[in-house]
């Protein structure tokens, strides 16, 4: 449940920063560019901090490489989220929270599967 809890903070803090970084770059680029954007800034802040915040496995070159494997996956699952709002007219605003809504229960499955170490919990 821990962990549960962990990856809802870390998703906020993730959130707050991307949607931020969103709402900017849609003042000067199409939304599409802006959320590419957005994904950039959320690809670093995950992969600094998912493995060793939310699933307390080290962030070793390995878990980062891992990392790296799939977020760049959920990016393109995410921008393919966001690319289906927008054709079916979901406001540009809000568009990349209903990505969020839809994505983030996949993410924190496939996380705990593929970064969690179970020795881990034994040594916390």
């Amino acid at each position: 449940m821990r962990a549960i809890a962990k990856f809802i903070g870390l998703g906020a803090i993730t959130t707050a920063a991307t949607y931020s970084t969103y709402l900017i770059a849609l003042q000067f680029f199409g939304p599409m560019t802006a959320y590419w954007c957005a994904l950039a800034v959320a690809f670093v802040i995950q992969i600094a901090m998912m493995a060793p915040f939310v699933f307390n496995a080290k962030l070793t070159l390995a878990n980062a490489g891992k990392s790296l494997l799939i977020y760049s996956g959920y990016s393109l699952l995410f921008a393919s989220l966001m690319w289906i709002t927008l054709q079916i007219s979901v406001p540009h605003i809000i568009a990349p929270l209903v990505v969020v809504a839809i994505a983030a229960p996949l993410q924190f499955l496939a996380g705990k599967k593929w970064l969690h170490n179970p020795v881990d919990d034994v040594r916390s």
